[in-house]
């Protein structure tokens, strides 16, 4: 676990305008404040608990008396309750009336990522007359921001990603060349030891779709359910992986092939839509923040699927554009989802993500292409890893 940094949460709260931050947990319920709080995973909870962080001063700690332990690693002066009536007596001494308080909450559950405390403690804390808002952009300068240092390692792996796809596909050649067989499942395997040779690690296996499987954006292989690939198949790969070190970032990456010659029209002419909408979405980031406009996930979302649908093919772009990518591939910064959700939280410098809108036809064939975006500290809009992809690689060439 990262080092609590009291300082780091107290000048987010001051940049964010926020009067504190109330962290709340029942029973494990509150799986950010525990990241957040270096609250250990085995830590035996079994009443409610508040961490209340003002934006100067001291922190203070609300527990029941017979759990007065559980926050004793963290900085504050520590409180406890043990009836219904001194609980409330505790927070009517930390919350004043009229202040403005992150907590993991969305309005209307807009953002489920960041939404952890129930309604009943959130109508019982309104009647302290405080101002309860969403927490979200705060979790995403907290543990969505990277480090000069990650940026760096996450530049070994995206590019590692890129020539791993081209070793992909040389592999597919030389196998349909010389009539062998290979699988999907034989392509994902050799991605997979692409990754031990460079010392990289994944937290699940690659997806290598052939043909109506890559109409399903989670399909991948396995040792038992897989596709042969053959001449004249269309070919999805989707891998991600991070350098293997504790705070590494991940890079996630989607291109797509046919096994021939030259690529039919068919897929070609999707594969130009969907190239299109990756590149809207790129240039609205660039354009916004170059122009030090403020710029939200969903907005991004609307810039891809506003393309497609234009396009014809609204119907059959069935995910969010993009997700957050720290050092995990799903993060917690800003997703850019105006479908699944819409994503009100900030794009931020220093923060990573995907973007890789797709259109599906299921049971015959689905389009995705994938890049990761980086905005520098200085709002610098960076492809990381390599060029974005401009057509369908046709393998065999």
């Amino acid at each position: 676990m990262a080092e609590f940094d009291l300082k780091k949460i107290q000048d987010i709260l001051t940049k964010m305008n926020f009067d504190g931050w109330l962290f709340y947990d029942f029973r494990g319920s509150n799986d950010l404040a525990h990241q957040i709080l270096n609250i250990k995973p085995d830590a035996h909870l079994t009443r409610r608990l508040f961490y209340f962080i003002p934006k100067q001063g001291e922190p203070v700690k609300i527990l029941n008396g017979i759990e007065a332990f559980h926050l004793d690693h963290l900085p504050g002066e520590k409180r406890t309750y043990s009836s219904h009536s001194s609980l409330q007596k505790q927070l009517s001494s930390v919350l004043r009336k009229g202040e403005k308080i992150a907590m993991e909450y969305s309005p209307m559950n807009a953002i489920p990522y960041v939404s952890r405390v129930d309604a009943g403690t959130l109508e019982y804390l309104n009647t302290f007359g405080i101002e309860i808002k969403s927490s979200g952009d705060l979790i995403s300068m907290f543990g969505a921001l990277w480090t000069n240092e990650q940026y760096k390692e996450n530049k070994i792996a995206a590019k590692a990603l890129y020539d791993i796809v081209d070793i992909s596909f040389a592999f597919i050649k030389l196998k349909i060349t010389n009539k062998e067989h290979v699988t999907e499942y034989d392509v994902q395997q050799l991605i997979l030891d692409e990754f031990k040779k460079r010392n990289l690690i994944t937290d699940s296996d690659p997806i290598v779709a052939v043909n109506e499987n890559s109409a399903n954006p989670h399909y991948a292989p396995n040792s038992d359910t897989y596709k042969e690939i053959k001449e004249n198949d269309f070919v999805l790969i989707d891998l991600w992986a991070k350098v293997n070190s504790p705070e590494a970032t991940m890079a996630d990456i989607t291109w797509t092939g046919y096994v021939g010659n030259e690529v039919p029209e068919k897929y070609s002419k999707i594969f130009d839509v969907v190239a299109q909408a990756r590149d809207s979405a790129f240039s609205l980031i660039k354009t916004k923040l170059s122009r030090g406009l403020s710029l939200k996930g969903f907005e991004v979302d609307d810039a891809a699927r506003n393309v497609i649908v234009d396009a014809g093919y609204g119907d059959y772009f069935i995910h969010r554009t993009g997700h957050s990518i720290t050092t995990e591939t799903h993060g917690s910064g800003a997703h850019m989802d105006n479908f699944e959700t819409k994503d009100e939280r900030l794009v931020l410098p220093s923060t990573s993500f995907s973007l890789e809108p797709g259109i599906y036809f299921t049971g015959d064939f689905g389009v995705r292409t994938e890049i990761d975006v980086f905005i520098t500290p200085d709002k610098e809009v960076i492809c990381t890893g390599g060029e974005r992809q401009k057509e369908i690689v046709a393998i065999l060439k």
